[in-house]
């Protein structure tokens, strides 16, 4: 606009040189000076932008540094930025012989007898029975792990909003919450789109509900191919899978899976117990399995006697970081408890488990088995 009032003023300055004495311009010579003034302001203006095209890029470039930053710090793989996990990082590489591995627990002091239970519960919510479970959680102070399915939280029909308002329970009562995928699909069974639609949509709907998308992550039968295992890796999260577990889906006699249950806490030494709270004999176990937890408890003031000590899944993984299990595989962990099962005499003082390639007992403990142990339930295909 400046430029314009300049050619305007050069041109009327033109004009009334004529009246002023100074001279008539010829016609050639007022439209050069014209198209001289026009040049040069354009060639201002032009500056101008010129200028302020670049302010204007540095601008954003600044803020794309900004960004970078804050995504660096909020959960980039820089070295020196804290992880907001409450445990160590146990598998990175989202590994699922791995995660069979960190499930098992971990590697118990010669002369302790505390042994560790941590309940995780999947396929819920379940607006029928999750609240259920919950009251008896808090009855007994527990905090336990929920592995969720997004698809019972879409929607705005009736159930789907109670099975909202009972996940928003589970978090207020202090508990965990899991990805358990969005329809709990068999993801070694899927294309490589669904397993990540999976993935992401189970996470996009549990943020939904409670304001955070969750770290954890147990895929449906605890089964992974490679690019299962790679996706959950690139997404940060961890991988966690359980130790013992006896088809309380599958099975109506709630005495029986308990029974079992036991058999295998004993023989395994506490671990990582999948339960489900979506069935109402379920619970039934739960209330049973707790009471004899209760009746066995590690006892504190008798260090060395075998007990058990119901704790969250932070101090459990903390635990198995502190005293990782010397073995590369469940295969070989079992290995050691049947030669350690079989040495054990009459005496309720448990044997030893050994290192891998020794032969004589150096460190670990195993307490005979109540019940037979199934070593093939643990390649089961039920319903997880």
């Amino acid at each position: 606009m400046v430029g314009v009032l300049r050619v305007v003023l050069f041109a009327g300055t033109l004009a009334m040189g004529s009246w002023l004495g100074l001279g008539k311009p010829t016609f050639d010579q007022a439209r050069a000076f014209v198209e001289k003034a026009k040049g040069e302001a354009s060639a201002r203006a032009d500056a101008k932008a010129k200028a302020d095209a670049k302010v204007n890029a540095d601008a954003n470039a600044d803020a794309k540094d900004a960004d970078a930053n804050a995504n660096a710090n909020a959960g980039g793989d820089l070295g020196n930025v804290p992880s907001m996990r409450p445990w160590p990082e146990l598998n990175a590489e989202a590994s699922i012989p791995k995660a069979w591995m960190v499930a098992e627990g971990p590697l118990y002091r010669a002369g302790s007898g505390r042994r560790l239970v941590t309940l995780t519960f999947d396929d819920g919510p379940f607006p029928e029975t999750t609240p259920t479970v919950l009251r008896i959680l808090a009855k007994k102070k527990i905090h336990a792990s929920f592995f969720v399915i997004g698809r019972y939280l879409d929607g705005e029909d009736a159930r789907a909003q109670a099975s909202r308002e009972a996940l928003k329970q589970v978090a207020a009562g202090g508990h965990l919450i899991g990805n358990h995928t969005h329809d709990h699909a068999l993801l070694t069974a899927v294309t490589h789109t669904q397993v990540l639609e999976q993935i992401d949509e189970g996470a996009a709907s549990i943020e939904r509900v409670t304001g955070k998308r969750p770290i954890l992550f147990r895929p449906p039968f605890g089964k992974l191919d490679d690019f299962g295992q790679a996706a959950v890796r690139e997404r940060g999260l961890d991988l966690l899978l359980w130790s013992v577990e006896k088809q309380d889906m599958q099975r109506a006699d709630s005495h029986e899976v308990f029974r079992e249950l036991v058999g295998q806490i004993e023989y395994k030494e506490g671990g990582i117990v999948l339960l489900h709270d979506i069935r109402w004999t379920s619970i039934a176990v739960l209330r049973e399995l707790l009471e004899w937890l209760q009746l066995h408890r590690w006892d504190p003031k008798r260090p060395s006697r075998v007990g058990y000590e119901i704790v969250d899944l932070p101090t459990y993984l903390r635990e198995v970081a502190a005293a990782p299990l010397p073995y590369a595989t469940r295969d070989e962990l079992e290995r050691a408890r049947e030669v350690a099962a079989h040495e054990r005499s009459d005496s309720r003082e448990p044997r030893q488990l050994r290192e891998p390639g020794e032969k004589r007992p150096v460190v670990n403990r195993v307490r005979s088995c109540a019940v037979a142990h199934d070593t093939s339930s643990r390649r089961s295909l039920s319903r997880r």
